[in-house]
């Protein structure tokens, strides 16, 4: 049989160990820079309908304020438009009375704009359609119809031309779409659309992984114990109950406060729980049949 040299199993483990060393600052650099800059590119709201608007056409501007996934509530603030030359509006003062029916919103549907007035935005508060326990892969939708209409002298109600764009930098940690498309009768339908950002669901899954890391570690401490690879040291059950309360602390600090029962915690912070205190009564065994009396 031939002997391996010492000295060349010596440099071949050094060698892994620097491949290991380099391997891993590879990986959190890369992962440093993609969190960094997905955060850096922000929350987008896209707008997937014609912005063009026709002439003498009220355009609605829909900015989005606020999106409350535990309410299920997308906030947009409304504000009508008008080129130069209008019959209603000259974008700062109401010539003519008008109003905007809005569907699908809670609370008031109905804007109205008196003569003289200023062009006030308002508020709008959509109902969506989603489930925040599916976190950070929730995703929510509306469909709503909207519509600038007048009264005729009869008191019946007469759309008028009508556009709808969407303005804004976006709601922080949401991804916004807007599409419009007409509905017929002067209705315009307008489908939003609202997903966690992607710096969001970058930063729940960092902390998700350094969740899974915590009792990994505690393993592999108590384990080593229990075969009686390092000694019996009292001090590391404080180390270990510290880890078993910080977790809670942790998972209530994921971004968007995903309420108890959400599936990660029946896929990961429950097993997370499970595995620490497996790893204190893996230690507390060692600890009673190799600890000094």
């Amino acid at each position: 049989m031939t002997s391996i040299d010492p000295v060349a199993r010596v440099a071949r483990s050094r060698r892994r160990t620097v491949l290991g060393v380099v391997g891993l600052i590879v990986a959190l650099a890369t992962l440093y820079v993609t969190v960094i800059a997905l955060y850096a590119s922000g929350s987008e709201v896209v707008s997937r309908g014609d912005d063009a608007v026709p002439p003498g056409a009220i355009s609605l501007a829909l900015t989005p304020e606020k999106m409350d996934a535990s309410t299920d509530r997308l906030t947009v603030s409304l504000l009508p438009k008008q080129a130069d030359g209008g019959e209603y509006t000259d974008g700062v003062v109401v010539d003519k009375p008008f109003y905007v029916l809005v569907s699908a919103a809670a609370g008031s549907t109905v804007a109205r704009y008196d003569p003289s007035a200023l062009v006030a935005p308002s508020e709008v508060s959509f109902v969506m359609d989603g489930a925040i326990e599916q976190w950070p892969f929730d995703h929510y939708r509306v469909r709503s119809y909207v519509v600038a209409a007048v009264d005729d002298a009869d008191g019946e109600t007469v759309p008028l031309p009508t556009a709808v764009t969407v303005s804004g930098r976006g709601v922080s940690g949401w991804d916004i779409t807007m599409s419009e498309s007409d509905a017929g009768s002067g209705l315009i339908a307008v489908e939003f659309s609202a997903s966690r950002s992607g710096a969001t669901i970058a930063f729940g899954i960092v902390l998700l992984t350094l969740m899974v890391i915590i009792p990994t570690l505690v393993l592999v401490v108590a384990i080593a114990v229990l075969r009686g690879r390092r000694k019996v040291e009292v001090t590391a059950l404080g180390w270990m109950g510290a880890m078993l309360f910080a977790t809670i602390p942790l998972r209530n600090f994921l971004p968007g406060s995903p309420p108890i029962g959400s599936w990660i915690d029946y896929l990961i912070v429950l097993w997370v729980l499970a595995a620490l205190v497996a790893g204190l009564v893996v230690f507390v065994i060692a600890w009673w049949r190799r600890g000094p009396a």
